[in-house]
């Protein structure tokens, strides 16, 4: 028990630590150095920034479904994160079908999820809250948040990593 409790009292802090990726631009993203995150990695990025994406069984992508009120909705949506994805030279796999859209995210480069697809995923539902949010009248119709509120979000989360932490030293301490 002690060696387990010596080896996550190592590992979380770790863990948080790789996470922390500070973005002022999309463009930027294309220069991160990647690491292939491992299951564990996956499940505590995507609790940092409060995603309700799922993780494949083989963690190897992080995948999500989006539903939208109307089939413009979906349209304005997937143009902006298109513009968004060249932005970042990295991009979505994904279906649509009506007012649907199916995403996988992974990074080719380490046959995996790293902190690349986190940051889209974070973008996408960014967006998708902001396009619900909004009467779109058109498909050419783009949400009113910008990219430097999503940046700014993004890298303010990271002070959850704190109160994370504490908790952790705090559970470990009462054992």
């Amino acid at each position: 028990m002690y060696r387990y409790i010596s080896e996550q009292g190592f590992k979380t802090p770790a863990i948080i630590n790789s996470l922390k990726i500070f973005v002022r631009d999309f463009k930027d993203v294309s220069s991160i150095s990647i690491t292939k995150l491992n299951s564990e990695e996956i499940a505590q990025a995507l609790e940092i920034h409060s995603l309700q994406w799922n993780q494949s069984k083989d963690s190897t992508r992080i995948q999500r479904e989006f539903k939208f009120n109307t089939f413009k909705e979906t349209f304005a949506f997937m143009g902006s994160i298109s513009a968004v994805a060249d932005e970042m030279n990295h991009y979505p796999k994904w279906t649509q079908k009506e007012n649907v859209v199916n995403v996988e995210i992974s990074t080719n480069d380490c046959s995996g999820v790293s902190v690349k697809d986190i940051l889209l995923a974070y973008t996408m539902d960014q967006l998708a809250k902001d396009i619900t949010n909004t009467q779109i009248i058109s498909v050419c119709d783009s949400p009113k948040v910008v990219d430097s509120q999503i940046l700014n979000a993004w890298n303010q989360n990271f002070s959850k990593t704190e109160e994370i932490m504490q908790n952790f030293y705090k559970n470990t301490a009462q054992l």
